[in-house]
């Protein structure tokens, strides 16, 4: 017998019924059969009525951009001084010293805040992370992170592959390029072209902080210094492009691409990237962090990218829920609805990720036929929406 969830409003993030007050999602299993007004579905199913009270139901949320293999290293670096500042803080710890349990127990938490969908970055531990996602009862991505300059006479060898996620069905293994001055030409097309054969989407650290662009334009950076001392770059001869161009030159931007953090992105760049079909997920609570300045929202909303919402690691965040990100947005962006914020967690993913992970086609909005899995908006939404 189908099981109706009664709250104050449901947002189910589809077309035409973005809030519904005093509504119903009607449940039977693990999928939705239907989503309305109290009196209206109450006519049509007999089932028991479970009633969250004053509350603003959801669909559950992605976190787009997370590093799990960091979750350890909560409050140990360095906040708001700028780049190099908190990445010299940040190799001074054991950055890849998986902690599991610290990953389950974080994974739990986003679950209990409503999340249904993960996209891990690791660089040392993805099939381990991969192993940990696959018990989690979420939907995920887990992207091995290639940085350097060789590639293997089989590039299929920088995809991992991991039975326990391909048994689990709920996610897949994937590649991810660091960024454009840490991972050399070949070895970034190397890993999208496995991507792009097989396809998986692709993950890029893109136009992040303004050293980036010193180091590709100029070859000069505080930055690039610092990974020459420490042996992670060689030889550097600077391309004198901008990341985005570059990025679409190497062949790394179409529809299964996502560009994480777009901070320092030009209103060319961006139309550049909207011309490309990828998506860009923002990390605004991490970019705050560390100090980077913040990416042009309105910019890329103009443009029409699918714009993504990331935690970013515990490394230069205080929690992995994608909440505080649209809290931050709705602080920062009175003008923008709850709705049009929650597409970026809900909806926007969802299309994204669907392409790939049969999974998120079944999340992102509470409509007939998707799984139920739901988030309560917090109340610390609620009061910066009320106060304006």
């Amino acid at each position: 017998m189908p099981e109706l969830f009664r709250a104050a409003q449901v947002a189910p993030m589809t077309a035409g019924h973005l809030l519904l007050t005093d509504a119903v999602v009607v449940v039977d299993g693990q999928e939705i059969v239907d989503v309305g007004g109290v009196a209206d579905m109450k006519r049509v199913y007999s089932g028991p009525v479970r009633d969250l009270g004053d509350v603003v139901l959801a669909p559950a949320t992605f976190n787009s951009h997370v590093h799990l293999e960091m979750s350890h290293l909560l409050g140990v670096t360095t906040q708001g001084q700028g780049f190099v500042p908190w990445v010299k803080s940040l190799v001074a710890q054991p950055l890849y010293a998986l902690d599991r349990a610290r990953v389950r127990a974080e994974l739990l938490r986003m679950e209990q805040r409503g999340v249904a969908f993960v996209a891990d970055i690791s660089t040392h531990n993805a099939s381990a992370v991969g192993e940990i996602l696959s018990g989690s009862g979420l939907g995920f991505t887990a992207f091995r992170e290639v940085i350097g300059r060789e590639v293997p006479a089989d590039p299929a060898e920088l995809l991992p592959q991991v039975r326990a996620v391909e048994d689990c069905g709920r996610g897949v293994m994937s590649v991810a390029g660091h960024a454009l001055y840490s991972t050399s030409a070949e070895r970034l097309r190397a890993a999208k072209a496995v991507a792009r054969e097989r396809g998986l989407p692709y993950s890029l650290h893109l136009a992040e902080h303004t050293d980036e662009d010193g180091i590709l334009l100029t070859g000069k950076s505080e930055f690039l210094d610092l990974l020459i001392s420490r042996g992670v770059i060689t030889g550097y001869d600077a391309p004198g492009k901008r990341p985005a161009p570059l990025a679409a030159e190497l062949g790394l931007l179409d529809e299964d691409t996502l560009c994480v953090h777009g901070v320092t992105l030009t209103d060319a760049d961006v139309a550049l990237v909207a011309k490309s079909g990828a998506s860009v997920c923002l990390c605004p609570r991490s970019n705050e962090y560390i100090g980077v300045g913040q990416a042009p929202l309105r910019t890329y909303l103009a443009a029409g990218v699918n714009v993504c919402l990331g935690t970013d690691g515990l490394c230069s965040n205080t929690d992995l829920d994608p909440y505080g990100e649209v809290a931050w947005l709705l602080a920062h962006y009175p003008e923008l609805s709850l709705s049009e914020v929650l597409a970026l967690a809900t909806v926007n993913p969802a299309r994204f990720f669907a392409r790939s992970v049969a999974q998120a086609a079944r999340l992102g909005s509470l409509a007939p036929g998707k799984l139920a899995r739901f988030s309560v908006v917090p109340q610390a939404v609620l009061d910066i929406l009320s106060q304006r």
